[in-house]
């Protein structure tokens, strides 16, 4: 027992020695090359015999610290990555070390890759957490624009367990807005309205709903216009036509309660033309 004791007190020590160290550094190669000797995570996991969330605690007040130090001077965070993996090896239940930790490591550090680590890492340790695989589809949308990935994270995101409605709202924006895979955000922004557990968030989405299902409309409808071309070696002088000549059995109703028009050979709706005047 007195030899646990005693390994851990000398832990601590090693630490605590370590920070006032490199504080009194007073150039950035030498702040860096006195971070070099923490141990990894693994290593040090090995030595805390117990204590790794209070041991995590400590790790995380120096990573704090490091930040700021760097924050303020050469803006360089060549361990960054190196602590939180510490951290997050000691505490891998420590959310907001991956979080805020992956948002540091992808603005600050300019290592998104290093985040997508980390944030992994934290996927792996508790599958059932809905910020991890979030912030993962937040950087990939912000950062990236890499959309189709960030739309698959934050999907995941809305399917664990407490997920709040945020997630399928990113999720239902960027598959409308940025892919244009509208049948996809039509799906979630319903799931959206059906589940929700705030009103608000149903007004958002039904607004929403109806631009989804405007957008398929008017897809449909130029589909069903090519077909009249080439059938009849002309486009249709208006949209009733397609009715008349039996290429459609009616035309959809407009989810605005505007008008579906003909213009300029294509479909359009009136409620464009609302949108522009407001």
């Amino acid at each position: 027992m007195f030899k646990k004791i005693f390994l851990i007190i000398l832990l601590l020590i090693l630490i605590a020695s370590l920070s006032y160290r490199i504080d009194l550094k007073k150039t950035p190669h030498e702040l860096i090359g006195e971070l070099m000797y923490f141990p990894s995570g693994l290593a040090v996991q090995a030595l805390s015999l117990g204590f790794q969330e209070s041991m995590a605690d400590l790790v995380w007040l120096r990573f704090i610290q490091y930040y700021g130090e760097h924050r303020m001077t050469d803006a360089r965070f060549d361990l960054m990555y190196h602590i939180l993996d510490i951290l997050t090896t000691f505490d891998p239940y420590f959310v907001h070390a991956y979080t805020l930790g992956s948002l540091m490591l992808t603005h600050d550090a300019k290592r998104p890759d290093q985040a997508m680590a980390l944030l992994k890492k934290g996927m792996r340790a508790d599958i059932n957490e809905w910020r991890t695989p979030f912030i993962y589809g937040l950087i990939h949308y912000v950062f990236l624009r890499n959309y189709k990935t960030a739309l698959a994270y934050l999907r995941i995101s809305a399917q664990k367990p407490n997920a709040p409605d945020m997630p399928k709202r990113w999720a239902g924006y960027i598959a409308l807005k940025k892919i244009g895979d509208t049948k996809t955000a039509l799906a979630l922004w319903i799931d959206l309205y059906k589940n929700a557990k705030n009103p608000e968030e149903r007004k958002i989405a039904i607004m929403y709903i109806q631009e989804a299902q405007m957008d398929l409309d008017i897809e449909f409808l130029n589909k069903k216009i090519d077909e009249f071309k080439d059938k009849f070696g002309r486009a249709p002088y208006y949209l009733n036509e397609l009715v008349i000549n039996k290429i459609i059995d009616s035309l959809p109703n407009e989810p605005h309660t505007e008008k579906y028009i003909l213009k300029d050979g294509r479909a359009y709706s009136t409620w464009y033309n609302k949108i522009k005047n407001r």
